[in-house]
């Protein structure tokens, strides 16, 4: 770990204010890539049926061509991999709610899945979504029918649903392969709504891998926060943190400004950060996408990121 842009990272968290905060423009080559769309036209639907144990319905953003890949130059017989979104903690989920990311992500060839579940806690409907996707893909109605790869499924989640993510992640035996976290807030919310993970689990996690993104003026999801989940991951497996310099708790529902009429600070820079790294971590450990270890290596592009990203860690070799 980079001690010393971790101790920048906490002095930034003391003496950053709000209204410093500038619109967010990507430096790194690897990071603009990424943020930039992907190759894929994208579609936008909804399950007219429940699809989890709950009956909520589910928001599918994918991409429009599906089986191409237009990185490949393949035009068929391609198999997609899926991200399953966990969402923050909502008496209903709308259906327009972190459309930007997610279609974004739809962009690079994954198809992108949420179930409106606003308490996705131990994961159950979580793991239900992916069932319900996988289902999709041997069902000859389906516009998914053998168009997923249903070894490759990513979990991201924001709020509750990053902390639904780290339980997943921390228990091994869940369908996904990679976990992107969002804003995970401090453990003592999951004792509360059921997302708490056994003291000790993530020391014993041996498969998966997971990439933490906070924001260093997230109350909720501070360097100290992200930090007591980093650390006892195993190095065993692939583990990267950073925090979003200006970053508050919602910026991922940027569209991609913040929100109007929020609270004041709970999105000051919008949903721009989210979309290079993110999106490039999904790329490498879903797609193969060769640049992964440029990015997110202890001396990668996203650990001199800074002034844009702060607390950089990593255990991944070059």
């Amino acid at each position: 770990m980079n001690w010393k842009i971790v101790a920048a990272s906490l002095l930034a968290c003391l003496c950053a204010a709000p209204g410093s905060a500038a619109s967010y423009q990507p430096n790194g080559s690897i990071e603009q890539k990424y943020a930039a769309d992907g190759p894929w036209a994208t579609t936008t639907t909804a399950t007219t049926q429940g699809c989890d144990r709950e009956g909520n319905l589910c928001d599918i953003w994918y991409p429009t061509d599906l089986g191409s890949n237009p990185l490949r130059g393949q035009q068929g017989g391609f198999r997609h991999p899926v991200i399953v979104f966990a969402n923050g903690t909502a008496n209903s989920v709308p259906a327009e709610k972190n459309r930007f990311f997610l279609r974004h992500l739809a962009s690079w060839g994954f198809v992108v899945i949420r179930s409106r579940d606003g308490n996705t806690g131990n994961g159950d409907t979580v793991r239900d979504v992916a069932a319900y996707i996988k289902a999709q893909d041997n069902d000859p109605r389906s516009v998914f029918h053998n168009r997923i790869d249903e070894d490759k499924l990513g979990l991201t989640g924001h709020s509750q649903g990053a902390a639904t993510a780290v339980k997943l992640f921390s228990l091994g035996n869940s369908p996904f392969k990679t976990f992107v976290p969002i804003e995970t807030p401090e453990r003592v919310v999951c004792l509360v709504v059921d997302c708490a993970i056994a003291p000790g689990a993530l020391t014993g996690v041996t498969a998966g891998s997971i990439f933490f993104v906070g924001g260093n003026l997230d109350p909720v999801s501070p360097l100290p926060v992200n930090l007591g989940y980093y650390l006892p991951v195993a190095d065993r497996v692939d583990k990267v943190m950073a925090m979003v310099a200006f970053g508050s708790h919602n910026e991922i529902e940027g569209d991609p400004a913040c929100p109007a009429g929020g609270l004041p600070g709970a999105c000051n820079i919008g949903v721009q950060p989210m979309l290079g790294y993110p999106t490039a971590w999904f790329m490498w450990k879903l797609q193969g996408a060769s640049d992964g270890p440029a990015a997110f290596a202890r001396d990668g592009e996203l650990a001199h990121a800074a002034p844009n990203w702060l607390g950089v860690a990593s255990n991944i070799d070059d």
